[in-house]
């Protein structure tokens, strides 16, 4: 009985670092952002089974959200500075990988809940030609994550 009374605060929720600063840029002058929740994730895991894809049907249907604020040109730099004060100031984010092309940096930070139930990722990509904070939360494969790179604001 004592687990089940601290189990809600094991499986601890989204940054809400994160939250504060998606929610600072997200209608910011200059920015675009995209914010697919549960019921789109559900609905293009059921699409993507329907056309054949069942992994990416499974990824897609244990994912609670995917957020993106995207800057096209222009200087990104406080964009970045602030996701990455938001990533540091939850602790509990590691990097996972940092990769340089074409002058472009890719950060993956990612942070796993208690009980390793859900994680959340942040991709933080910036250089000459745009500036991109991704943030993923629910249950997903690290592997299959790249499948989802084409969901981006245009």
């Amino acid at each position: 009985m004592t687990l089940s009374l601290f189990l809600p605060n094991l499986v601890s929720a989204q940054s809400s670092f994160m939250n504060d600063f998606f929610k600072r840029y997200e209608t910011a002058e200059g920015f675009s952002s995209v914010s697919l929740g549960a019921k789109m994730m559900q609905t293009m895991s059921r699409q993507a089974a329907e056309s054949g894809d069942k992994g990416l049907a499974v990824l897609l249907e244990d994912i609670q959200y995917i957020r993106i604020v995207a800057l096209a040109g222009g200087d990104g730099e406080q964009l970045v500075r602030d996701a990455e004060a938001a990533v540091a100031s939850e602790r509990k984010f590691r990097e996972a990988a940092s990769t340089t092309e074409d002058g472009q940096t890719t950060k993956f930070y990612i942070r796993e809940t208690a009980l390793a139930v859900k994680s959340e990722l942040v991709m933080i990509t910036y250089g000459a030609k745009e500036t991109v904070v991704v943030n993923i939360y629910g249950v997903f494969d690290l592997k299959q994550i790249a499948r989802l790179s084409s969901i981006r604001p245009q």
